[in-house]
């Protein structure tokens, strides 16, 4: 941020110098505009909302002021789509949807059409907003309006449709309709596997939430791999000994867990409970919780021993794998 305060300074300069001169360094505007903009962006990321929005503001000023509607249009409608993300991080959904609806607007007029991807970008914020409300069937029409528009302008393979996929199928998955969540988030992990490689780990998100579905469906098989190839994602980028890598081994063993196999389902949670540990310390939530499931699991084992003894080793509904005649 210091050497964006000091580009902007620079900026500044140049600009007075060039009217004290008598003409406007018009390079100079869009610079200073460019920079407070680039510093909003910054402030955002380190929390610091109220100073974001003020660069973001100042930057919107600046090319009101000195730029016509079609020369500033591409810069301020995405200035308003930062804003209105600013004031979604605060809770302030009404302001938020004014500022992306007043960026849809500007974008419209300022491209001559909504086959865009720029307006496809604010539908999509659009439809963000809808969805926090619970209006889930608007916030879908926005959301597929807004993959409409990309895949029209920038193909069916290109990754930036990614994220709106997600969505969508995040939608679905409220609804319980899990083969059509299913169908989005794999499209979704298609491109972005294309984009970035299988590896890579911007596709965890989205391989999580297909083998979140595959554990609805009871495709325990499938769940269990996916969420193996999460954990061997995450060691590879952060190494064994991580909370995320902890985290992967709480997935599977969860898998494990209603599936039945309560043996995998402890080993599993009790590697999560050790990296914790070792990572986090005693007292952190983390911890704590993969603690307390390791001991529900005990306790079930335990239960179930009793319950078998008790019935001469008859088998039970859906006994775990291995302890169907303990």
């Amino acid at each position: 941020l210091k050497y964006y305060s000091e580009a902007l300074t620079i900026y500044k300069s140049v600009s007075s110098r060039a009217r004290e001169l008598g003409g406007r360094s018009r390079l100079a505007l869009q610079e200073v505009a460019s920079t407070l903009k680039i510093m909003g962006m910054v402030y955002t990321k380190r929390g610091e909302l109220d100073k974001a929005m003020s660069s973001f503001q100042d930057a919107i000023d600046i090319m009101r002021q000195n730029f016509s509607e079609q020369g500033s249009g591409a810069v301020v409608t995405s200035i308003l789509a930062r804003i209105g993300g600013i004031f979604c991080k605060m809770g302030k959904l009404d302001e938020a949807m004014s500022h992306y609806q007043e960026a849809y607007d500007l974008a419209t007029r300022t491209f001559g059409t909504t086959d865009h991807p720029e307006v496809a970008q604010v539908l999509h914020y659009i439809g963000g907003i809808h969805q926090k409300r619970g209006n889930l069937e608007k916030a879908k029409s926005c959301y597929e309006n807004a993959a409409k528009i990309l895949q029209s302008t920038l193909g069916h393979d290109d990754p930036t449709v990614a994220s709106t996929l997600v969505c969508i199928g995040g939608i679905h998955y409220r609804e319980k309709d899990l083969d059509r969540a299913l169908s989005y988030y794999n499209d979704a992990l298609r491109l972005n596997r294309a984009a970035f490689g299988t590896k890579h780990p911007d596709v965890i998100p989205i391989m999580k939430s297909i083998a979140a579905i595959h554990t609805k469906k009871e495709n325990f098989d499938k769940a269990i791999e996916i969420s193996t190839e999460v954990l061997d994602i995450k060691c590879a980028d952060l190494g064994g000994m991580h909370p995320e890598v902890a985290s992967a081994h709480k997935s599977i063993g969860n898998v494990h867990y209603k599936r039945g196999d309560l043996a995998c389902a402890e080993r599993e949670y009790r590697q999560a409970f050790y990296i914790y540990k070792q990572t986090l310390g005693d007292d952190h939530d983390s911890t704590k919780s993969a603690q307390a499931i390791v001991g529900q699991i005990c306790k079930e084992h335990l239960e179930i021993r009793a319950q078998a003894s008790s019935s001469n080793n008859v088998f039970f509904k859906r006994a775990p794998k291995g302890y169907e005649c303990l």
